[in-house]
């Protein structure tokens, strides 16, 4: 039996023309100095009359601090929010910079800082920098509560830029940064981009006014915005990145029901221990092949509650469930990699197994197989759904999965230290079907469908058992 534990990853990138050095240019000044802003008394007044200051609490979950642009026109201003909790439990609040805010809560532009945590009575602080176009009225921060709020108090400090800076044009020691960033940003993002040059100009003005390596920071987290990429991620020196949590093992349950119908739930796996998984998927296995023999109608398979870090194990044990050989693929920007499953082995395709239980022959069940899904399937369990996609006689039923919240997203180490996380890989069903959002069921079910098969599924597998009319 063995089992290697690794997840497929892109062995490289290829170099992409971006022409993101060719079209941006570089200014001699990186200077800046204090700013006196002055509140705004146009339509979008701040929430503090001198325009420094603001509060949030669950009678006012948002605030914003805006004022008159006035001198600021291509600068880059940097604009540091100060948050203390006068709470008694733990909250977050989360900054959003605006450039001419309305009042239906809208702007021209807006752009997300990082969730700020504070615990009870605590602070913490973060600095926000932001170029201001040449035609912007106002700039503000709204700050918003999370739910439970707590009564939080807010300052800001504001520096600018010596210098006015075009767009695009921004101080010569970030450069080098800036296109190793967006160079690997842009070579390695799986998903395809409506408009690739309109991101590069909006990379291009983000970026303009930028002096150091917190600006490239914003800059990228700007971008992943603009492009709807929720899975990228920037961290700058000493700054953890977004960290998924172990689940704990809990270990699968399979039954056989008086009416003939099987039923598999599987929850959370730990693969971080290669030999504990490898007992996992071996047990797992095991026990299918049990219930296989006793010859059931139909199998519901329940990924509900479904949480792993890596797809193999679990591929490996279901493996006369899916009916392979190929059941999927990580697609990137260098190709497919085919999920080969087969005889109690999982494989990438040219591969050795990373996966395999060493069963003796069986039969693949061809029959009708319910999946069943929820937001509890995530990761290496979404993976799992995916490769039932397209299996014959299989329908699914639940609710939208989690949304492969960390699947396929690579650390890249850039040379000032900072970690660039680039989503490089995406499931794709035998079908063909690249999977990008969260899985949808065919059949939704109400929250209070529980028992071990709900009723839509007993009447799916009903009409499916009595065949064609």
């Amino acid at each position: 039996m063995t089992l290697t534990h690794r997840p497929v990853r892109p062995i490289h990138v290829l170099a992409l023309p971006l022409l993101l050095a060719a079209t941006a240019s570089v200014a001699a000044s990186a200077s800046r100095s204090g700013c006196t802003p002055h509140a705004a008394g146009a339509d979008v007044v701040s929430q503090a009359k001198d325009g420094l200051s603001a509060h949030v609490d669950a009678s006012t979950p948002v605030a914003l601090a805006n004022w008159d642009v006035n001198w600021w026109e291509r600068r880059r201003v940097w604009i540091t929010l100060a948050a203390s909790n006068e709470g008694d439990a733990p909250t977050q609040v989360l900054p959003q910079v605006v450039v001419d805010a309305r009042p239906d809560g809208g702007a021209a532009l807006a752009q997300f800082g990082l969730p700020l945590s504070l615990p009870a009575h605590g602070h913490a602080s973060q600095r926000l920098g932001i170029w201001v176009p040449d035609d912007a009225k106002t700039l503000g921060v709204r700050t918003l509560a999370a739910s439970p709020a707590q009564p939080v108090a807010v300052t800001f400090a504001l520096e600018c830029s010596d210098s006015r800076y075009d767009a695009g044009e921004f101080a010569p020691a970030v450069a080098p940064l800036l296109d190793e960033a967006m160079k690997t940003y842009f070579n390695g993002l799986v998903d395809p981009l409506s408009d690739p040059a309109a991101a590069v100009e909006t990379a291009r003005r983000l970026a303009s006014g930028s002096q150091e390596p917190a600006d490239v920071a914003w800059t990228m987290r700007g971008l992943m915005q603009a492009v709807h990429d929720t899975h990228g991620f920037y961290a700058l020196p000493g700054e953890a990145p977004p960290a998924r949590r172990v689940p704990a093992t809990r270990a699968p349950e399979v039954e056989l029901l008086s009416d003939g119908t099987a039923v598999l739930r599987l929850h959370a796996l730990d693969t971080t221990n290669a030999a504990a998984a490898l007992d996992w998927a071996t047990s797992l296995h095991d026990g299918i092949a049990a219930v296989a023999a006793r010859h059931p109608r139909a199998w519901v398979v329940d990924l509900r509650d479904h949480d792993a870090d890596v797809p193999w194990p679990a591929l490996a044990a279901l493996s006369t469930l899916l009916d392979g050989p190929v059941v999927g693929a990580f697609t990137s920007r260098q190709g497919k990699q085919e999920w080969v499953v087969e005889r109690g082995a999982a494989r990438v395709a040219g591969g050795p197994a990373l996966v395999d239980v060493q069963p003796p022959p069986e039969p693949n069940f061809r029959g009708p197989v319910a999946v069943l899904l929820g937001p509890g399937t995530r990761d290496a369990g979404e993976d799992l759904a995916v490769a039932f996609r397209g299996r014959p006689v299989t329908r699914f039923f639940g609710a939208p999965t989690a949304g492969f919240p960390l699947q396929g997203v690579q650390s890249h180490r850039l040379a000032d230290g900072s970690t660039l996380g680039v989503l490089e890989t995406r499931a794709v069903d035998r079908t063909g079907v690249v999977h990008r959002v969260p899985l949808e069921p065919e059949t939704l079910l109400h929250e209070d469908a529980v028992g071990p098969v709900p009723p839509a599924v007993q009447d799916w597998l009903v009409e499916v058992l009595a065949g064609p009319r």
